[in-house]
C-alpha cells in the first residue's frame, strides 16, 4: 500500500487535478480515483456540516473520494471544508418560480447527468431527498 501522501499518477487523478486538495484525505493506489456521491439534498448548512465526518469516513473505509450533492445555493462553505461537491436545484424552493415545468423529470434528469459526469463507484443518502 502507498502513502496517502504518494502523488497521483494525473491519469488516475480524473476528475481532478493531481494538485486538487480534494485528494488529499484520498486512498493512493496508483488507479483510478474511485467516487462516492453523497447525497445530502434537503438539508441545511448545519446539517450538512453533522454529517461531513460520516461521509468522508465512509468513503475513506471504501478508499472512494466523496463528492456531496447537495441542493443548497450558498457552497462556500462545501469550498471552505475542501471537499469536492455538485449542486442539484431545490425543487421545493424553485417550483413555484416555473410552476408549469415537469419538476420530477427535471430533477430525474438532473440526476442522470450527475452520475454520467462523476461515474460513482457508489451513492450514498443522508439527506432528505432520496428520489435517486
Amino acid at each position: 500500500m502507498q502513502e496517502i501522501d504518494a502523488p497521483v499518477p494525473e491519469e488516475a487523478s480524473w476528475p481532478f487535478i493531481q494538485e486538487s486538495p480534494v485528494l488529499k484525505d484520498a486512498p493512493q493506489s496508483g488507479h483510478a480515483v474511485s467516487i462516492m456521491l453523497v447525497n445530502m439534498c434537503g438539508l441545511d448548512w448545519e446539517d450538512i456540516e453533522r454529517l461531513l465526518p460520516v461521509a468522508r469516513q465512509g468513503a475513506n473505509k471504501q478508499k472512494m473520494v466523496p463528492v456531496l450533492v447537495v441542493d443548497l445555493a450558498d457552497v462556500v462553505p462545501l469550498r471552505n471544508a475542501g471537499l469536492a461537491y455538485d449542486m442539484l436545484p431545490n425543487i421545493p424552493a424553485n417550483a413555484t418560480l416555473l410552476p408549469d415545468l415537469d419538476w420530477n423529470a427535471y430533477a430525474a434528469r438532473r440526476r442522470a447527468l450527475l452520475i454520467e459526469k462523476w461515474r460513482p463507484e457508489a451513492i450514498v443518502h443522508l439527506g432528505s431527498d432520496r428520489n435517486w
